[in-house]
């Protein structure tokens, strides 16, 4: 049975307007404490305090499911449903003073991946993006729906950083993407992702994802009529994403021979 998504949306907009606290506390600071993970991404003091206080809103909803969080890895007893969690989705710009970063919140179905609902709140320009299934999409609590269809003339495309596509093996993607499209730019991170959700950009692609980084985007962006193509990466244990406007990124995916799993 599908869970309350309603009464689970809100416990997921709560806690990251609780965990916003603690990052803008640091936000600015040079006492963020930066250290290097084994992956060679960067995490603070502020990601890891803002997991703890994220974890602990979900942890005591009334529907208490596993935890898969970006610093604190899976916790639980094997639920069906799973909360992805990423306290500061950017924190290469947060550590720069750069304010385009967010904390992400997302309900998957852990037995095909679809998502059921998403929060993503960019603390230091007060937006929030949040959707769920059936409920649709909301930018600060005003409701959002991507139109039918967009010219690939008339709009931006967004991407991650070239680094991604490096990774995961894509640099020719990258290049073909440019080749068709002069208006293509590196909004990165979340803040892309808001862009997107709202149709500021026609559509984005972002490759080598861990599932705390597309989860949420994936079940707002749908709740807001778009779509989401999600497919494994070369890049073991991440997907590559390509978002936005459904008939557009049908066009995309063509263009690019971007198929999902």
């Amino acid at each position: 049975m599908t869970p309350a998504l309603q009464e689970l949306l809100q416990t997921a907009i709560d806690a990251v307007l609780a965990a916003s606290v603690c990052i803008q506390k640091y936000f600015g600071s040079a006492e963020f404490g930066l250290r290097e993970k084994q992956d060679g991404s960067p995490v603070t003091l502020a990601d890891q305090e803002a997991e703890a206080v994220i974890r602990r809103h979900l942890l005591a909803a009334a529907e208490p499911f596993d935890i898969l969080g970006e610093e604190e890895g899976l916790s639980g007893t094997g639920t069906r449903y799973r909360w992805t969690v990423d306290p500061i989705d950017g924190t290469r710009s947060f550590v720069r003073g750069i304010p385009l970063f967010g904390s992400m919140i997302g309900l998957e179905d852990t037995t095909d991946g679809s998502a059921l609902l998403g929060v993503i709140h960019l603390p230091i320009l007060g937006v929030t993006y949040a959707g769920a299934r059936g409920l649709g999409a909301t930018r600060n609590g005003r409701a959002i729906m991507l139109p039918a269809t967009v010219a690939l003339k008339d709009t931006i495309l967004g991407t991650g950083d070239v680094a991604q596509f490096d990774e995961a093996g894509l640099r020719a993607m990258f290049e073909r993407l440019v080749a068709l499209h002069g208006y293509v730019r590196g909004y990165t991170d979340c803040f892309g992702h808001g862009l997107t959700i709202e149709g500021a950009l026609g559509a984005m692609i972002e490759p080598a994802l861990n599932p705390w980084d597309i989860r949420a985007t994936q079940a707002i962006v749908e709740a807001a009529g778009g779509t989401a193509l999600i497919r494994r990466s070369k890049r073991a244990g991440k997907f590559d994403a390509l978002f936005g406007n459904r008939a557009l990124v049908a066009q995309i995916a063509r263009e690019l021979s971007f198929a999902p799993d």
